[in-house]
C-alpha cells in the first residue's frame, strides 16, 4: 500500500526571490537590511541586530531601478535565517509590479 503524504502550507500569496536594501526604522533607530524574498503580505530579510516578534517597522525598499517604496510593518517571526516581517495593510503599488 502507497502512502501519499501532502506538505501543507499557510501561505495565502506566492513569494518571490529577491536581493533588495531595505531601511527600518525601529524604535528611532534606522537599521539596515536586505530581502530574502517577498510576497504581496509581507517579506523576509536577512537580520541584524536583536529584534522581537511584534516590534513595529517602517520599511523602506530600494528597488533596482532606484524607486523607493515605504510600508509599515511588523516582525512576526525570528527564524533561523531570518525575520518573517507582515505588512500592515496592502502592499503599497510599485513594491512587487
Amino acid at each position: 500500500m502507497e502512502t501519499i503524504t501532502h506538505q501543507r502550507t499557510r501561505r495565502h500569496s506566492t513569494r518571490a526571490g529577491v536581493s533588495w536594501t531595505v531601511w527600518a526604522r525601529v524604535r528611532g533607530q534606522r537599521f539596515r537590511f536586505h530581502t530574502i524574498d517577498i510576497s504581496s503580505r509581507g517579506v523576509k530579510l536577512r537580520p541584524k541586530g536583536e529584534l522581537i516578534p511584534g516590534t513595529p517597522l517602517l520599511l523602506q525598499f530600494i528597488k533596482p531601478d532606484g524607486q523607493r517604496v515605504r510600508v509599515s510593518s511588523m516582525i512576526w517571526r525570528v527564524d533561523s535565517d531570518g525575520l518573517a516581517v507582515l505588512f500592515l495593510g496592502p502592499a503599497p503599488k510599485g513594491l512587487l509590479g
